[in-house]
């Protein structure tokens, strides 16, 4: 597809006439970039509006945690547009996916369409508009995983056996049980009962049999206390990555919203005949 098309084809473009598209095609360049190759980092200058011709880009955010994508863009999609509103620096990184074509409009050329052309100030705002409202609907299809059923999932044999038993080891059904086999064990082996018991008082192979069941017990119930320590790390990082998410989103929002208001107010302004 040349450019001329995929501009054509471009939501952004869509309805300004072939003047201005063969303009921002003369204007515009194709550049090709290896699989994990950066388009822009996060605070760089912007100069370029960008789209996909065949590939994909994810867009990510820094955090402590690492970069966070926050977008992925496949063929016909556009990226970069807020900077040519407010040629602020980026405010998130760009990086090919796969091997990745795309076609960079200089913003000083969509500036000088947006000045020429008027309605393609419209164009633009609709577009930015349904980029929000795609944002709204990522966010109300944000699914949380659950933490418990990914632990589970990771979990040995060892460890499901040391979870039944720490399990079973601290509940009345154990206590309860092991009280009546203790007094069970002092009743048989009294001398009221025989007159040679295999363990008399004071049970000597009884204390040999707690000990060994101490001894067993204590590192089992450890193994699932680690468990259960990695699966609140586990937690706690999921966590952290949804607030990061959820704070990422809001920005985005309210920096759209601000966009909104200021090109709305602009195109009123420009739709207001002149006063006497």
């Amino acid at each position: 597809m040349d450019t001329i098309e995929l501009l054509r084809d471009n939501p952004l473009f869509r309805s300004l006439p072939d003047e201005g598209l063969e303009r921002l095609a003369r204007a515009a360049t194709r550049r090709r970039y290896v699989e994990g190759e950066t388009i822009f980092r996060f605070g760089d200058p912007p100069d370029h509006l960008y789209l996909v011709a065949s590939g994909a880009v994810d867009i990510s955010v820094p955090a402590q945690a690492g970069e966070i994508v926050v977008a992925s863009f496949a063929a016909g999609s556009f990226f970069g547009e807020l900077a040519a509103f407010d040629r602020q620096p980026r405010s998130a990184s760009a990086r090919a996916v796969t091997e990745s074509e795309l076609v960079c409009v200089p913003l000083d050329a969509i500036q000088e369409l947006i000045d020429r052309h008027p309605p393609a100030a419209r164009q633009f705002l609709g577009a930015i508009a349904q980029r929000l409202r795609g944002a709204d609907e990522m966010l109300a299809r944000l699914r949380i995983r659950n933490v418990n059923e990914l632990a589970e999932s990771r979990m040995t044999l060892g460890e499901r056996v040391a979870d039944r038993v720490a399990r079973f080891g601290g509940s009345w059904t154990f206590i309860i049980c092991f009280g009546v086999f203790l007094l069970a064990w002092m009743l048989v082996n009294t001398t009221y009962l025989l007159a040679q018991p295999p363990d008399p008082f004071p049970y000597i192979f009884l204390n040999l049999v707690l000990s060994c069941l101490a001894a067993i017990q204590a590192p089992v119930i450890m193994m699932s206390q680690n468990r259960q320590a990695a699966k609140d790390r586990l937690q706690a990082d999921q966590e952290f990555e949804i607030n990061v998410k959820a704070e990422i989103a809001v920005q985005q929002l309210h920096r759209k919203i601000d966009e909104l208001r200021a090109l709305t107010l602009q195109h009123l302004q420009a739709r207001e005949p002149p006063r006497a």
